[in-house]
Parts: structure tokens; sequence; C-alpha cells
């Protein structure tokens, strides 16, 4: 059989013939996750239907603390053709359900028939249990592939956020995370690096208003001491003529400076972060403005221009 065009979800024979080649700890591992897996989703499906909260957190004892109803001990499998177990109405059985009654503290061994006549179970219930179980086992399906194909998971990658310990647990026993694991890990990520970004992006703008502010209070106190020097014939000229420092640029010049980057903003203009979309709509009104000749503040269009530049990363 041709192992490498291997595809879930798997058949029996396809299971078995992968598990030949696991090592005993792999073994060991994959069956206990299994039926960990099979036991936390039973309990899920009866809390969810009992309208408790279940949440990543919560363990199985938690699980069944809460549930305090029935709780899947074991189901055991006699394999393919073989049904060496019984049930309590007496049936031989190859799946064989071992369920306890926490009230009652009795423990019962069924088949599947007999599950929802001892139990009371809904056959609701019975049926979004089975969908947890065929999920489950696509699940091991995919681990049992990853190891065949030799994968292996690199933690490297995620250095700097918190690993769950199963996670780590999963990796010791040679045992590749999953792609649902893997997308949480990158998620996690993912939003670290954009809260630091969004801390970075904030000290920069913090300095930028820092400069702001000093520049504009160096050119006030420079404009106090002329107002001073200067006659005041001279200065009602000066006045006259409008020719303050952050005015004096025309259209033609903005443009010639600026045209470059403010294309590249353009071109990226959905990556601008929603608390800088005001500055993007005040550039351009202050292009607007230069191009009917109307005056604007060059200071303020240039900065307002830095402050995009840093988020989208353009030089």
């Amino acid at each position: 059989m041709n192992l490498r065009n291997f595809h879930a979800p798997l058949t029996e024979a396809e299971v078995d013939e992968i598990y030949q080649l696991l090592t005993p700890k792999q073994r060991q591992y994959i069956d206990a996750f299994t039926k960990r897996s099979k036991k936390s989703k039973w309990l899920e499906v009866l809390a969810l239907k009992k309208g408790i909260i279940v949440t990543e957190e919560m363990d199985t004892e938690q699980l069944a603390e809460a549930v305090d109803d029935w709780v899947l001990v074991e189901i055991l499998d006699g394999g393919r053709g073989n049904r060496p177990f019984r049930c309590e109405c007496g049936m031989s059985l190859r799946y064989q359900y071992i369920v306890t009654h926490k009230k009652q503290n009795k423990t019962y061994k069924l088949g599947e028939t007999c599950l929802e006549n001892y139990t009371h179970l809904t056959p609701e219930i019975i049926r979004d249990i089975r969908k947890g179980f065929h999920t489950i086992h696509l699940e091991r399906d995919e681990l049992l592939l990853k190891i065949y194909r030799g994968e292996k998971t690199d933690i490297k990658e995620f250095a700097g956020i918190e690993i769950p310990p199963s996670y780590l647990e999963q990796i010791e026993h040679d045992i590749p995370l999953l792609d649902k694991q893997l997308q949480k890990l990158r998620d996690r990520l993912h939003a670290k690096r954009m809260e630091e970004l969004q801390k970075q992006h904030q000290a920069e703008r913090e300095r930028l208003k820092e400069i702001f502010y000093q520049s504009r209070q160096r050119r006030q106190h420079r404009q106090h001491r002329v107002s001073k020097s200067y006659t005041a014939p001279y200065y009602s000229y000066h006045s006259s003529t409008k020719t303050q420092p952050h005015l004096c640029i025309s259209y033609e010049e903005l443009i010639e400076r600026h045209l470059r980057e403010l294309k590249q903003i353009r071109a990226k203009e959905e990556l601008i972060p929603a608390g800088l979309r005001k500055d993007w709509d005040t550039i351009q009104d202050i292009v607007r403005a230069a191009k009917r000749r109307e005056e604007f503040d060059y200071g303020r269009f240039k900065l307002l221009l830095n402050n995009l530049k840093i988020p989208l990363r353009i030089q």
C-alpha cells in the first residue's frame, strides 16, 4: 500500500498501517490524546446542553464537576472483525462505552444501542457527541499523516509568546502540532506584534508632537525677539506680505517635494490605521487648498505626512 498518497480521513486499514510505524512513545501519546479528547468532547456537549459556559482553561475534571452527570471513562475498541467485549445487556461488542454516573457512583459498560437507554441522553445529544468523536478521529489522522511525512514543529518561530504546556508535551513526544494549534500560536504571535507596533507608533507620535511643540516655541520666541528689534512701519510691511516661514511654499514646490510619498501612501491607503485616517484626509485637504492658491500650514502637512509614513513603512 502506498502510504505517500494518503490523505485524511484515513480508513481503518490505513490507520493500522501507519500505527505500526510509530515509536512506543508516539503510540502512547496518540492513544492518550484520543482518549482524553473523547472524554472532553463528551463533557463539552453535555455542558453546552445544560447551559454551562465552557472555556479553554477548563480541564476534564472541572468540566465533570460542572456537568455532575454521566461521564465517559473510556471507549474500548476490539479491532476490525472482533467483538471481545460485552454490554450490560449481554450483547457482544466491538466498541464498549464505559460510563460513570457521578451522583449514583455507578459504572456501566455499554454498547452504542444501550448507551442511549441507560443514560437517557437525548438522540440529539448522542448525535452531537458522535459528531465530536468524528472530528477527533480527523485530528488523530492528521497527526498520523504528519508523523509519517516526517513533519516537525519548530517552536523557535513562536519565541516571545507563551506556549501552552499541552503543546510542549505534544512536541516532547515527537508529535507535530495540528494545523489548528499552529494557527492559534500564529494568531497569538500576530496579536503580540501588533500590540508592540502600536506602542512604537504611539511613542513616535508623542516624540513628533514634542518636536513640533518645541519648534513652535522656538519660532514664537524668535518672532517675539524680531518684534522688538524692528520698527513698526517695517513690521506692518512684513505682516502684509504674509511671508511666515510655514506658508512660504507653492503648490508646485509641495508636489515636487512630496509627490512620491503621497503616491506611496495612496497605494497603501487601505493599510492606514483607523486612528490616522483623519490625518490622511487633512493631508489631502491641504494639497487641494495649495492647488487653489490658498494659504496652508506646511509644518502641519509635514508632521501629518511623517505620522503616516511610519506605520506604512515608507522611507
